[in-house]
């Protein structure tokens, strides 16, 4: 550090930003830790990136430049080699005279300045930038979307300087060894590999009349990132299929598969499912990262409330559980982090699931596979008889199955299902309407928990914003007779250089965790309505899921905006105040909800 020049921290302090107490703090963790105090601060989220870049531009008496509101131009970047933009994370971005502006993640690099210097002729000119935000630019510019237009413009010069058709290109490529230097085998790789580095959950391949869309499905949400000829639709598809291990030559009906990619020290396991439409054969792609087998309840989202009643009911002796929500909503994730947090080599863990979705080393994984009528309840039905201690269902699907899982329960398991529907007690209902009697529904039935999935907002971009009335009111009954929602502090999505300009990045999970109390089981031999039981339940202490995302929103986790889209208040929700506090929605909320 030049000498005369403030630390970075200090300098937070000065702009209010951290307290000396968390200075202090953020300090011993990195002497023990060896990293930059940047990076230490923004683990401990004290700080986000856009305030370190802000206070480092400050320091270093660098100008800050945000990305995206500026990106590069691209005839200016690729002035520069990619291999030395990349080495050096140096990204030209426009000229200004003879002077060239060039975005840096450490602009006092001078060996980066002179070798842009060198190879542009120009003065370099520094602005400091996000390390994030660089690199999603030069995926742009250099990376896998770059190379898949590339790959698709050296498959289209190919198709056309031999004269072939799409089957003589299929026909000359019998086997995958003589396939894998193909322009249209670089173009499928590059579409897979950017839907990873955009943290894709999911790819659509969708044909139209004259086209074919390619959309990533990132946070919930779907995005088109590219559009195909319609000349290399059916080349993509055989390409994909080739690697699901499906018949390249049917295209009449509905075929499964999977696809195992590898991105850098990621792993993912790809399930491919087609769908023959009007105008070709739609393809999805769920990719699924195998390291999330390892996510911890703790990482999922659930309140501290939530996750300390989840622990309970999942550390029972026997009975039954059922997850409800649509598909999406991240049950299986949420039962995978729960069967590894009790399976030890005392206990017999086997889970029945279609597909496999997360692979666990210390749990029995049973495929499901109806080619061989081996359904739920049959592969539940040899279960029984391999001495289990837990067992997993991956959805009750039919009476038969919610029988003999229901009976599991009532035999000594403990059972782990899921049910889809809308909230907690509508599990209750769906399960009668499918045929359990209910004396077997409240003797077997330890908890129903309703889970959705919601989108984070951005740490670097959220914005506070002024609380208009028609939102104040809405707010009033979840905060309690002595509070003033004007006073609060609420974020709403902006969108910068770190979240592509979408204003989230990362999704959290909200519950709905009703366990199974001596009124609701007499409710439920009642016949009482949903209605009334999620009444009932809510008095005994449960949050509804518009309440459990409520907390998110006060808490800055997530917008009003983001909550409406995925859950809505009950009818009657707004209607009694006491139900919110008795329901202990006030003691999970920070003090700092409200402004200073």
């Amino acid at each position: 550090m030049a000498a005369g020049m403030k630390r970075l921290g200090d300098l937070l302090v000065e702009d209010g930003i951290l307290s000396p107490a968390k200075l202090e703090e953020a300090l011993k963790k990195q002497r023990s830790s060896g990293k930059r105090i940047g990076d230490v601060l923004q683990d401990m989220e004290a700080v986000v990136e856009g305030q370190i870049l802000e206070a480092l531009s400050k320091q270093l008496g660098v100008p800050k430049i945000d990305l995206a509101d500026e990106p590069p131009d691209p005839e200016v970047a690729a002035m520069v080699d990619a291999e030395v933009i990349k080495r050096h994370k140096a990204l030209p971005i426009r000229l200004d005279g003879n002077e060239l502006i060039v975005a840096m993640v450490d602009p006092l690099n001078l060996m980066a300045i002179d070798d842009i210097r060198l190879a542009t002729g120009y003065d370099v000119k520094p602005y400091i930038t996000a390390e994030k935000a660089l690199d999603m630019r030069f995926q742009e510019l250099f990376g896998v979307q770059h190379e898949a237009a590339q790959h698709l413009d050296e498959w289209r010069k190919e198709m056309m300087k031999d004269g072939n058709t799409i089957k003589d290109m299929l026909r000359q490529t019998a086997t995958l060894s003589e396939l894998e230097d193909a322009p249209i085998v670089r173009f499928v790789e590059a579409i897979l590999e950017g839907a990873v580095e955009q943290g894709a959950s999911d790819v659509h391949l969708e044909p139209k009349e004259d086209k074919l869309y390619v959309r990533y499905r990132v946070d919930g949400m779907l995005y088109r990132v590219m559009t195909v000829p319609k000349a290399a639709q059916a080349a993509v598809i055989a390409r994909l299929k080739i690697l699901a291990g499906l018949d390249t030559s049917e295209r009449r009906r509905p075929m499964d598969g999977r696809i195992d990619l590898k991105v850098r020290t990621a792993t993912f396991d790809i399930r491919f499912s087609t769908l023959p439409t009007m105008y070709g054969e739609k393809i999805v792609m769920r990719l699924l990262n195998k390291e999330m087998a390892h996510a911890t309840l703790e990482q999922l989202g659930f309140e501290t409330m939530h996750l300390d009643v989840w622990k309970q009911i999942i550390n029972q002796p026997h009975g039954i559980i059922y997850l409800t929500g649509p598909t999406g909503s991240g049950k299986s994730t949420t039962l995978i982090a729960s069967l590894a947090s009790i399976a030890t080599e005392k206990v017999n863990v086997v889970t029945i699931e279609d597909p496999i979705e997360y692979q666990l080393s210390s749990i029995n994984q049973v495929q499901v596979n109806r080619k061989v009528d081996f359904s739920f309840a049959e592969a539940l039905r040899t279960i029984l008889r391999q001495d289990p201690d837990i067992i997993m269902v991956g959805e009750t699907r039919d009476r038969e199955t919610a029988d003999l899982a229901i009976n599991a329960a009532l035999t000594g398991h403990l059972v782990f299902s899921t049910l889809h529907t809308n909230d907690s007690a509508g599990g209750l209902i769906r399960l009668h309407n499918m045929g359990v009697d209910r004396f077997l529904i409240t003797a077997s039935v330890i908890a129903m928990v309703a889970q959705r999935l919601i989108r984070t907002l951005c740490k670097n971009c959220r914005e506070n914003y002024e609380i208009p009335e028609h939102e104040q009111i809405l707010l009033t009954p979840y905060l309690g007779v002595d509070k003033d929602p004007t006073k609060l502090r609420l974020f709403k999505a902006r969108g910068c250089e770190l979240c592509h300009g979408y204003g989230y990045s990362g999704r959290t999970a909200i519950t709905e965790v009703m366990q199974m109390s001596r009124e609701i089981r007499n409710m439920v031999m009642a016949n009482a309505s949903v209605q009334d039981i999620k009444r009932t339940s809510r008095k005994e202490g449960m949050n509804t899921l518009f309440e459990a995302g409520m907390m998110k929103v006060l808490k800055g986790v997530t917008s009003l905006e983001e909550l409406f889209r995925v859950a809505r208040p009950e009818e009657d929700e707004d209607s009694s105040i006491e139900m919110k506090e008795s329901a202990g929605l006030l003691d999970e909320l920070p003090e700092d909800i409200y402004a200073v």
